[in-house]
């Protein structure tokens, strides 16, 4: 496919192209292979426009009216098909109307995500699972995860613990709730254990309306807990500094719990032993990689954290190498333009 003769028009997170999911996602595979596009404007002819699933989706739903002979990519990272809870069922397409995020008001804002589930010439999703759920409505839909080996191209290359096991978690502090449902594994393993959380100070609650503020949370917690203010710059340092990455997740938060093993695979990038709750995607992908550190109750946490403490330095760095190895197999930015130029070629 000679990209150089298509119009494409990217229909962004954030206008300036700041947010994660821009960072590493198309435009990330575009900038790298010299890829022209621009971002969406609903008063021009593309050929192609890649429709990220934030966007003002009515907006471009008649735009598609208006250019039926336009190819539309849809990308659903979130898996936002999956049952949520009572405040987004109710108000959350009536919200995004009153606050100009949609340009026609649909109570039932699901309803919209599937009518573009339908419509679209092919989907881009993070998971098997959401994938076999999508399918449903469209059968060309194509999994595909976030370039991270350039973001998390640090390593850790000491492997004593000193002190306290220090372990990790990072990303969007909206996430960092799910801790409040580990205090009695946090709570067993604080003699031994620490815990470290990089992320913002303070998250969005309904719909960006109030916000929370991250201690309040931590406050809450029965463990040493270090907060670290998010950088770019800074986490390689915190990173090489402790022992494991942490990602504990609920399993009745049916959209967190279908999330990508992103975080996951960007802990393994930087050197981290991780230990992970049992979801789909985390339980594939530690499957895949012959790993087991993934964890369905109180009792398996707490024994998994202890053996990870008890095993020698080199037991641990060969745990992160093996690791390394494999998502430099299959995840490096080689391997995700492959599935990007596949994605383009369904179109041709």
């Amino acid at each position: 496919m000679d990209f150089n003769e298509l119009k494409i028009g990217y229909v962004p997170y954030l206008p300036d192209l700041s947010q994660p999911a821009d960072r590493r996602r198309f435009p990330f595979f575009a900038k790298t292979n010299n890829i022209p596009f621009e971002i969406a404007d609903v008063s021009k002819n593309y050929d192609i426009i890649l429709l990220t699933a934030p966007s003002n989706l009515s907006k471009w739903l008649l735009y598609k009216k208006k250019h039926p002979e336009t190819k539309f990519i849809f990308e659903m990272v979130d898996s936002l098909i999956f049952p949520s809870d009572l405040f987004s069922t109710l108000f959350k397409g009536l919200g995004r109307f009153l606050l100009r995020k949609e340009t026609l008001l649909f109570i039932n804002y699901k309803k919209l995500i599937i009518k573009w589930l339908k419509i679209a010439d092919i989907i881009v999703c993070s998971s098997a699972e959401l994938k076999k759920n999508i399918e449903k409505w469209n059968k060309n839909v194509v999994v595909s995860l976030d370039y991270l080996q350039n973001e998390y191209k640090f390593f850790k290359t000491d492997y004593s613990i000193k002190g306290k096991m220090k372990m990790l978690w990072e990303g969007q502090s909206i996430v960092l709730s799910h801790f409040l449902f580990l205090k009695e594994v946090l709570e067993q393993v604080s003699p031994f254990c620490e815990l470290h959380i990089i992320t913002t100070e303070k998250y969005p609650l309904f719909g960006n309306i109030m916000h929370r503020e991250v201690e309040k949370i931590l406050q809450e917690l029965p463990i040493k807990t270090i907060f670290h203010a998010w950088s770019i710059d800074k986490n390689s340092e915190i990173f090489s500094n402790c022992d494991c990455g942490i990602i504990p997740l609920i399993k009745k938060n049916k959209m967190a719990w279908h999330k990508p093993a992103n975080k996951l695979i960007s802990f393994w990038f930087s050197g981290l032993p991780t230990l992970v709750s049992d979801t789909p995607a985390y339980v594939e992908l530690m499957n895949n990689a012959n790993s087991e550190l993934y964890c369905s109750n109180t009792n398996e946490w707490v024994s998994k954290i202890k053996r990870l403490r008890d095993l020698s330095n080199e037991e641990r760095k060969e745990i992160a190498m093996k690791n390394l190895d494999f998502v430099r197999k299959n995840y490096s930015n080689d391997a995700l333009d492959l599935t990007w130029k596949k994605i383009f070629e369904k179109l041709s």
